[in-house]
């Protein structure tokens, strides 16, 4: 039969993390909540018109498997799509994103010169 999945086919790691790393950074930067960081991330410059370098080249990649690519891209524009791209997808991706960071760090601290100092703390 195939390995033919139904449903909207998976985002790729690439698009999740630049766009949750950023939205983080934003948040960190700016001091703003998660859903203000991605209207500022999403938003257009007001000078310009043009949204913020290599946001749209990510949307682009986000939507390449869809049949009309260049009409979700355009319709991004509304502020009640991006609305509901970050309720079904930002979220989510800023989660995987975080998570992925702690298990990190735990990795590094756990390992290495760092856990024979946590053991040589613990003994005394």
């Amino acid at each position: 039969m195939g390995s033919i999945k139904p449903g909207q086919p998976r985002v790729s790691h690439f698009v999740s993390r630049s766009i949750a790393f950023k939205v983080v950074q934003y948040v960190s930067r700016y001091k703003l909540t998660p859903y203000k960081a991605w209207q500022k991330l999403s938003s257009r410059d007001k000078k310009n018109g043009k949204y913020k370098k290599g946001f749209q080249g990510l949307i682009k990649e986000h939507f390449k498997n869809k049949t009309h690519q260049e009409y979700w891209v355009k319709n991004f524009e509304y502020e009640n799509v991006k609305k509901k791209f970050y309720t079904n997808h930002i979220k989510k991706f800023i989660n995987e994103y975080l998570n992925f960071k702690e298990d990190q760090f735990e990795r590094r601290f756990n390992s290495g010169l760092a856990s024979i100092l946590k053991r040589i703390k613990s003994d005394k």
